[in-house]
């Protein structure tokens, strides 16, 4: 027997009062749609989402997810969505999108002493780390989408970002999860305190961290935490050649952690540092300091913390200025005060919209394609894979702006090409060859960071074995029988046509 659209709202309205479900078509495309540009991009497509609806506690949830399950609704769980591949994107019908950011955003408790923190779903990380910077502590995985994200969407994602190679990746601080089931009960994963070590069992934590919402829902979460570095610098290392920056890379490798204690270690390409130059320039028209970076083909942005900044500034210039080792001596510029420290990261964390800024007004008309934003590959092979996706990109007119994570071999790659469908299919013929090359010849990733969500499956498909993929729709079943839990997602699922129109699929 179907149900109708009203008698699930008022359901919803019993369980969570009026002022918590929205059946308004404002509220459901500003929460359903992502950075993709999907109600510009597919004007055609319907879309899905029929709720939205913010529940104020773990009760609220469970309720809600045992009557979805019942009746076969689908639920997003929704914190900031920032994330890029799709995944709080609706593809079946009544779906309901379920936010904790209105409600369940609160820290429940500090313990410096076993170093741990607890917070609900929707908490801010800026929240976080405010918070935990009274203590001189941090919450150390930083994501990429650290100025926006929200607890549970990081450990959905597994996010990480630019002090991944130091730190580790946000699952590697995950102690203990409260998970609602697609059946509405609960359980609890890991260890609710400082614990470090544990083999107790299969690792049911590392199973959610990264399911992106489809095997279940976190009420609560445990995160390690660490103390902040007392002391930071940072240099950008500036060559008028790729590989002259390569090379000074490697070197700097070579020192290893011995003498320098490097925190972030970035790559950038002349036109990402123009983006950064733009952010600067969009902060000077609103009164600030005027700052700027020397415009190059390869640059390198370090900080480093610790004990002895002036030594491992010495080192790191010895380095970079070695006349036997380079066709051509570096630019370097270093930044002390904290302030233009922040300023420059916080340009190299927005480099996406700073550089659509800097290409604003542009020649002709323009759209970001992010056809393959998040490849990662072996570090040592980072260099060859960075001069693949440019030369690739020159031969079929598209314009390739490349940054990202020298020591964990992470590239981001941003496609600019005027939208028509000759320029389309060449998009995607492009990003088919350098897929397969990710693959076969570098041994690489789709995303090491963005994750699969709704744009990525296919790819999924190609990059694991079908008997490997068989096997994450099998857990998928024993945890969601109904496949009500963000469906349409992870592969695990058949795979929506909307999937595919991104280009990102076949």
């Amino acid at each position: 027997m179907s149900i109708s659209k009203d008698q699930i709202k008022n359901k919803f309205v019993s369980i969570l009062g009026e002022d918590n479900v929205s059946t308004d078509p404002v509220d459901l495309i500003s929460h359903g749609y992502v950075s993709k540009g999907l109600e510009a991009k597919y004007k055609d497509v319907e879309f899905k989402a029929s709720f939205l609806i913010t529940p104020r506690n773990k009760d609220d949830v469970i309720q809600i997810v045992k009557y979805c399950n019942e009746n076969k609704i689908p639920i997003i769980p929704r914190c900031a969505a920032t994330s890029l591949a799709g995944q709080v994107v609706p593809v079946k019908d009544n779906s309901v999108l379920m936010d904790f950011g209105r409600h369940m955003n609160k820290i429940k408790e500090i313990n410096i002493e076993e170093e741990f923190i607890i917070v609900e779903p929707g908490v801010q990380f800026l929240d976080i780390q405010d918070e935990l910077s009274k203590y001189g502590y941090q919450f150390q995985a930083e994501p990429g989408s650290a100025f926006y994200c929200q607890a549970a969407g990081m450990v959905g994602n597994n996010a990480s970002g630019a002090t991944s190679h130091k730190y580790g990746t946000t699952g590697d601080f995950v102690n203990h999860l409260e998970v609602v089931l697609a059946n509405g009960d609960v359980i609890n994963v890991g260890h609710r305190s400082g614990v470090v070590k544990s083999v107790a069992g299969y690792d049911l934590v590392s199973l959610f961290v990264g399911s992106e919402g489809t095997l279940g829902i976190f009420t609560e979460i445990t995160l390690k935490i660490g103390r902040i570095p007392k002391n930071e610098i940072t240099m950008v290392v500036s060559y008028s050649s790729l590989d002259d920056c390569w090379k000074c890379v490697q070197e700097i490798k070579k020192e290893g952690e011995e003498n320098l204690n490097i925190e972030l270690f970035e790559y950038a390409d002349s036109m990402t540092l123009n983006g950064i130059n733009a952010h600067f320039k969009w902060l000077k028209k609103r009164g600030y300091k005027r700052l700027k970076v020397k415009k190059r083909q390869g640059t390198i942005l370090i900080k480093l913390v610790g004990q002895d900044l002036d030594k491992q500034v010495k080192i790191i210039e010895e380095i970079a200025n070695r006349e036997d080792l380079y066709e051509k001596l570096p630019k370097i510029q270093i930044f002390k005060e904290a302030w233009d420290q922040s300023m420059l990261w916080k340009g190299r964390h927005n480099a996406g919209p700073s550089i659509a800024r800097s290409m604003n007004p542009p020649p002709d008309p323009r759209m970001y394609i992010p056809m393959v934003l998040d490849i990662a590959v072996p570090p040592n092979k980072i260099i060859n894979f960075i001069k693949t996706s440019k030369e690739l990109s020159s031969k079929y007119g598209i314009l390739p702006i490349t940054f990202g994570h020298f020591l964990d071999g992470n590239v981001h790659l941003i496609a600019a090409i005027t939208i028509n469908d000759e320029t389309l299919e060449r998009a995607r013929e492009f990003q088919k060859i350098l897929l397969d090359k990710v693959f076969n010849e570098y041994g690489g990733t789709i995303t090491a960071e963005h994750g699969v969500g709704l744009w990525k499956q296919s790819q999924l498909k190609k990059e694991y074995s079908e008997e490997t993929v068989d096997i994450m729709r099998k857990i998928k079943d024993l945890f969601d029988p109904n496949h009500i839990l963000n469906p349409g997602k992870m592969a695990v699922d058949e795979i929506p046509e909307i999937a595919n129109l991104e280009g990102i699929g076949e």
